[in-house]
Order: structure tokens, then C-alpha cells, then sequence
């Protein structure tokens, strides 16, 4: 297409032709005629005329062309403007600037350790860009400096967790900090970490539910399946641990319970979703809130897990599954049964309501490329050696500074800077305001993976253009459908 072209993507469903207009985040339904000719608007009419007067009178083609003309003005749509791909950072000193208060989130890593040897984790030594366990701890002076820093540079209300390895390793440690951070009694805080679940004791329990920690439990179902890949190191199977410990903080603090405690479900081939969507929503045990389970899938970059365990086959399956799934969601929204969801809306709300509460402004001229954190704003990632990273994902890899030295601002300058050079022809990709790339997912090592990028960008365009179409065919058969979304946010 020429650079007149508009900037737009043309997608059909049985019953209606639709517009997705990039510059204006808005999507059209429109005839048969400005579908078609809609590519070239914005050249002479005489070519228009003779491009399409085998399908259409030249009347139907001038009078739709007069409509898009209007619409164009009156709407702002249509435009062939394409934004350049920035962060909008110009100098190092701007860097400075953005990463002095914007800090909200510090993820702090106290051990290396961990009491279990979970197949697929990805520090389990089946990767091979990533650490494997070690016996690294961070030193609680580390710990205090890390506090320190962030504290000087944060929003009024900060969110501080605590990973590992296994954090509960260190429980002592944590209520050191716990203890430190209460004492800085200018500062609102929120503690969270992510644990295996199995080290509970009764003094913790009493001790989170005092300071209103939120947990996050990693447990992926049903004894059957949860025992196949999360084990101790002798390889006996965790869920009886787990399970008994759960039992044993709802009977000690049943509220904490039921508002504190979330799960972690890695589903992993093969694969059984109906275990899954019935031990967790079928279970008395958890009388579960829908954001209090979250799902991810096991990694296969670099990892000799899937070939490890023979699960090539199995792992290819995962698409027809989803497709189950996915089917049964599109219909309850049609039917108004969005309500009776459960697993679906785990799998499938971040996307539909990225579509449904999309900003509807104009795009500006430079357009930051979105998914990726901001290196040294809103989240923080401390290792045990107190190097600062974007984010425990990114975890070894990229470091942004120290706890001694601060942040390194060259260094997040240079990362952005490549970063955009990266993905400049995203100027051109019409998924560009509903696509998410993030730098854990195109990195190898330190640096950026052309590889892993296209792999990346394929994968998202197709997801994207099938959520689109999605969205209008269920539109289409209930205006009302995504009316529970309004009040959905993601990232």
C-alpha cells in the first residue's frame, strides 16, 4: 500500500464488513462499496472509477465516496497518518526525571533457595538463559538500602514483595522487613509475595493475617495434576502439604483466607481443564472471588522440559483446547451468561476488554511501544546481590543498577533507544494500539532476539485480528454482551 494509504485494518464477519481505523482507536461497520474501495480514498477519483466499475455503478462509487469524505472530516477517521515509535525520552536528563517519583512497585529477591524441584520452573535448570536454584540470600542491609531507595523515589502508597526461590525460607527475614518498612510511618504499603504453599506454620499465618500480606499460592489443581510436575527434591509430590495448610489458615483466620489468598495455576500437557475448572470453582474449600486465581502456561523458549517428559505431542494440543474453551465463552456472552464464566474469564477478559475500554482518542504523532515496563518506574526488581532489573521475569538478565549506585541512567537511555530501533516498523503494523510486547518475550539474554520477535509479532496479529472479529460477531448478537466489561482495567 502507498503512504496515502489509511492507516486501517478491513476485516469481515458473516453478516456485516468492518473498519478497525488505527488513528482514532475506532472500529466501523460499513457497506460492501466502502469496503472495498476505502484503500483508495485518498487518490484520484478516476482511478477509483475504473479500478472498480465492473462491481460498481460510478454513481455507488461517488456517493460513497462523498460519505467517507464527510466522515473523514466530521469523525477524524480514515487518516493515512502513521506515528513514529518513541518513548518521548530525548536526553538522559529526561530519564533522570521520569524515574525520580514514578516508582510504585519493588520486588524484592530473598533467596535464591527453594525447598522444591518443580519440573518446569524456570529455575529448575531445563532453560538454558536462565540461572538455575542457587544459595545466594540477600543480606538484610541490601534489603534496607533497596527499601530506602524506593521509598525516596515512590508514589505515596507502595506495594513490596518478597521472591524467591522460596520466600517462606526466610520468614524471619521477611518480618525484619515487614517491621523496617512500618516503621517509616510516612509511607501506605501493601506486602505480597508468591510461595509454593508449603512451609505454613501457624505463627506465619498469624503474622500475615495481622499485616494484611497478600499471598499468592502456587497450586495447578487436583492432586493428579498438580503432583505431576510440582515436587519436593526427593520427587514426592507437594498437594498434600498444600492442601493440609490451606485447611489450616482458613480454620486460623478464615477472613484472611477467603480475601488474602490467591493461586497460581501453570497449566502444563497434558491437559485437563475440566479437573482444573472444577476442583477450583466446585471446591467448598475456596469459595473463590474470579481475581483471586490467575493461569499461565509453561515457557517453551529455551527449555528442555516439553522433550524431557515426552510432551511434544501433548503440548501441540493446547490450541484445540483453548479453541473449547474459547467457544464456550463467545457463546455465554452471546447468551447473557457471562456470569456463569470461570475459567474463561481468566483466559480471555484481558483481551475482549482491551478492545471493549480502548482509549478512544487520536493517536499522537510518537507512540510508545506498549507492554514492555519503563525501566525504573512504577516496578523494581532487586536481586540477592542488590542489582536493580525491570522485573523479576527479566530477572538476571539487563541490569538498570545497584543499591549503591543507583540507578544507571545511561543504561535505561541506551535500553529504550534500542528498544525503539527495535520496533520502528511498528509505525506501519495496524495492531499497534492493542498489541502487547514484552521485553521478556523478545530478549535472549541481554539482548534483543529478531527471532523471537517475529515469532512474537506473528502470534499477535493473529491473536488480534481474531479477537476483533470476535468482538463484532458477538456484538452482533447482543448489543449488551461486554457490558460487564466497563469497569475491567489491564494493562
Amino acid at each position: 500500500m502507498q503512504a496515502s494509504t489509511p492507516f486501517i485494518k478491513k476485516f469481515k464477519t458473516e453478516k456485516n464488513y468492518y473498519i478497525y481505523d488505527v488513528n482514532s482507536n475506532k472500529i466501523l461497520q460499513v457497506n460492501e462499496t466502502v469496503f472495498d474501495i476505502v484503500d483508495y480514498i485518498n487518490g484520484k477519483k478516476e482511478e477509483i472509477f475504473k479500478k472498480f466499475n465492473h462491481k460498481y455503478s460510478i454513481h455507488n462509487i461517488n456517493k460513497n465516496l462523498q460519505l467517507t469524505n464527510r466522515a473523514k472530516t466530521r469523525d477524524r477517521i480514515l487518516s493515512p497518518n502513521r506515528p513514529n515509535i518513541s518513548f518521548g525520552y530525548k536526553s538522559i536528563n529526561d530519564i533522570k526525571c521520569a524515574s525520580n517519583s514514578n516508582l510504585s512497585h519493588l520486588v524484592l529477591e530473598l533467596t535464591e533457595r527453594c525447598n522444591q524441584s518443580c519440573k518446569y520452573c524456570g529455575f529448575s535448570g531445563r532453560y538454558s538463559h536462565i540461572r538455575a536454584h542457587g544459595k545466594k540470600d540477600m543480606s538484610f542491609k541490601t534489603a534496607k538500602k533497596a527499601i530506602d531507595f524506593f521509598i525516596k523515589r515512590s508514589k505515596k502508597k507502595l506495594s513490596i514483595g518478597f521472591y524467591g526461590g522460596e520466600p517462606l525460607l526466610r520468614f524471619d527475614f521477611i518480618k525484619e522487613i515487614i517491621e523496617y518498612v512500618k516503621d517509616k510511618k510516612q509511607t501506605e504499603y501493601e506486602f505480597n509475595f508468591t510461595t509454593n504453599g508449603t512451609l505454613f506454620r501457624e505463627e506465619m499465618i498469624r503474622y500475615f493475617s495481622k499485616n494484611n500480606v497478600l499471598i499468592l499460592i502456587s497450586l495447578d489443581g487436583p492432586k493428579h495434576i498438580h503432583n505431576r510436575y510440582r515436587v519436593f527434591k526427593n520427587g514426592k509430590g507437594t498437594y498434600n502439604a498444600i492442601s493440609n495448610n490451606l485447611k489450616k489458615i482458613k480454620k486460623i483466620c478464615p477472613d484472611f483466607f477467603t480475601n488474602n489468598i490467591s493461586y497460581n495455576v501453570v497449566l502444563a500437557p497434558p491437559y485437563d481443564f475440566e479437573s482444573i475448572e472444577d476442583f477450583f470453582y466446585k471446591n467448598p474449600l475456596f469459595e473463590l472471588r474470579q481475581d483471586h486465581i490467575l493461569y499461565s502456561v509453561v515457557d517453551p523458549h529455551k527449555t528442555t522440559f516439553f522433550n524431557d517428559f515426552n510432551l511434544e505431542d501433548d503440548e501441540k494440543k493446547i490450541n484445540k483446547e483453548i479453541g473449547k474453551l474459547r467457544n464456550r465463552y463467545k457463546n455465554s456472552l452471546i447468551e447473557g451468561n457471562y456470569n456463569n464464566l470461570t475459567i474463561e474469564k481468566q483466559l480471555f477478559n484481558k483481551d475482549f476488554s482491551r478492545i471493549n475500554n480502548r482509549p478512544m482518542d487520536l493517536i499522537r504523532d510518537e507512540f510508545a511501544p506498549q507492554g514492555t515496563c519503563f525501566p525504573g518506574t512504577r516496578k523494581l526488581f532487586v536481586n540477592v546481590d542488590g542489582n536493580f532489573y525491570m522485573c523479576e521475569r527479566v530477572n538476571s538478565n539487563y541490569s538498570i543498577g545497584n543499591v549503591n549506585h543507583g540507578f544507571n541512567h545511561r543504561r535505561i537511555y541506551n535500553f529504550l533507544k534500542k528498544y525503539e530501533e527495535f520496533f520502528k516498523d511498528c509505525k506501519y503494523c495496524w495492531a499497534l494500539r492493542l498489541c502487547m510486547k514484552c521485553f521478556n518475550n523478545i530478549r535472549n539474554g541481554d539482548s534483543f532476539s529478531e527471532a523471537r520477535k517475529e515469532k512474537v509479532c506473528s502470534n499477535n496479529l493473529y491473536k488480534i485480528e481474531n479477537n476483533l472479529l470476535d468482538y463484532c460477531e458477538i456484538r452482533e448478537k447482543n448489543a449488551e454482551a461486554f457490558k460487564p466489561f466497563k469497569n475491567i482495567v489491564y494493562g
